[in-house]
């Protein structure tokens, strides 16, 4: 009798067979079977239209895959678009839904890749994109405004691009304007007209100065950069630098001179400049406009690399004028960076004078004594009973009220402590009982006692 029920059983299952069912349904039945579903689950309609797409691709088929493409375009966007409209409105959100999104708007940008979208796409994804992207309030804007400038090819893209950034003017949407008037357009009377009216940053004059120099125009290039370092605000960088590099290549030294007074009366790259004119100088042979360029150079420091312009001072300049400066700009070094002033230290031999800054830290200096691991290290073998309480003071001040963090810097410092013990003292014991003795009075820390088991 089982038998028999296993054999109707299997009767019964041979007697539907999904594929065939599939195979046997005609057009209509097919169209309702697909509608079904995407009724029930919208992500079909996608992914139907990506089988078409694939299929249209295999076949060659050009006018189907662009027309597939126009689809996608929109379907994509919507997936994009319903998680963006809700950053808009609440200005971020999780970042798995940020994930997603970016995920869509790279879907976009793929089909921008492979090309053939109609214009006509274009122009209708732009009308439903600047919906979000004139909220300006979601995170995607720098993303999606990518996505516009891949898109555009024709001229007429290029001007329905320009009108919907215009409608909701900004200094940021007047800048994108004048790269595509400029750039893409080609259209110089528009992009002089609107850059004559936005010229208030340094890089603002900068973009007209390129303008000119792509121009051939060389003159007008200079006589913006000239007006720029006068009246620009913000970054003037490349603009000093050129007509720098202009007026040297001229050998003009008066022009020289008048744009290194104006970035110091307007304070800005004043220590580049002036570096720039000690090497001019220097290239000239006058060494007094050098030594006074480069000197200037060193008062104006902020902030920097104080030891590298210490060592540039003491290479170039001669022995009498050395002699003469170093002290005084030794002890100010020590007051504005007591790590360049160390690294002096070392390079005049003044070893102890290291041992006891690092010893003694100048309480101004906060936040350096974590810095002084690597002076300590050049000074093991001269100082070692110095230095091994250096590293004990270190290690022993991250324990109590410490965590696995700070038990592991405090198992660094100990390592060197039993590196200097044992193979520079060559007195093991004396390390086995202070490390012996360390373990004893933190014995109710056994996450310590882990982080230093292999000592």
């Amino acid at each position: 009798m089982m038998s028999s029920h296993s054999e109707q059983g299997e009767e019964n299952s041979r007697g539907f067979s999904f594929d065939d069912e599939l195979k046997s349904l005609d057009g209509e039945n097919l169209y309702k079977l697909v509608q079904n579903l995407i009724r029930k689950n919208p992500e079909v309609h996608r992914l139907v239209l990506e089988w078409f797409k694939e299929k249209a691709e295999a076949s060659s088929v050009a006018e189907e895959v662009a027309t597939l493409n126009d689809e996608l375009l929109m379907e994509y966007w919507e997936k994009a678009e319903y998680i963006i409209s809700e950053f808009n409105e609440y200005g971020g959100g999780p970042e798995d839904e940020e994930a997603e999104a970016y995920e869509w708007l790279n879907e976009i940008s793929e089909l921008i890749e492979a090309g053939n979208i109609s214009s006509d796409a274009k122009l209708e994804f732009f009308d439903c994109a600047f919906v979000e992207y004139d909220k300006e309030n979601s995170g995607f804007d720098d993303a999606l405004k990518d996505i516009f400038f891949a898109m555009c090819e024709t001229k007429e893209e290029w001007e329905y691009l320009v009108a919907k950034l215009a409608k909701r003017p900004s200094d940021w949407r007047k800048k994108l304007i004048m790269r595509i008037q400029k750039n893409y357009l080609c259209n110089e009377t528009a992009y002089l007209d609107m850059r004559m009216e936005n010229l208030h940053y340094g890089m603002d004059y900068w973009d007209l100065v390129e303008f000119y120099l792509n121009k051939g125009d060389l003159q007008k290039g200079l006589e913006t950069a000239e007006e720029g370092i006068l009246k620009g605000e913000g970054r003037l960088t490349e603009l000093f630098q050129f007509l720098f590099e202009h007026f040297a290549e001229e050998r003009d030294t008066a022009n020289i001179e008048r744009i290194v007074r104006v970035a110091l009366i307007r304070e800005s790259e004043e220590k580049v400049m002036l570096d720039r004119l000690f090497e001019y100088y220097k290239t000239e042979g006058n060494y007094e406009k050098a030594k006074e360029a480069q000197l200037k150079a060193y008062e104006i420091m902020r902030y920097g690399n104080y030891y590298a312009e210490y060592t540039k001072l003491k290479a170039f300049l001669r022995d009498a004028d050395w002699k003469l400066i170093e002290p005084k700009i030794f002890n100010e070094i020590k007051e504005k960076d007591i790590c360049d002033y160390l690294r002096i230290c070392l390079d005049k031999s003044m070893k102890e004078a290291v041992l006891h800054t690092i010893l003694n830290p100048p309480e101004y200096q906060w936040g350096m004594k974590n810095k002084f691991d690597k002076f300590a290290a050049k000074l093991e073998e001269d100082f070692p009973e110095k230095i091994i309480e250096y590293y004990w003071q270190n290690a022993y001040r991250n324990i109590p009220r410490g965590d696995r963090k700070t038990y592991r810097i405090a198992a660094g410092y100990l390592a060197k402590v039993k590196h200097i013990y044992i193979n520079m003292l060559k007195d093991e014991s004396r390390w086995e009982k202070r490390f012996s003795d360390l373990k004893v009075e933190f014995k109710n820390r056994p996450a310590f006692l882990d982080e230093v088991r292999e000592l």
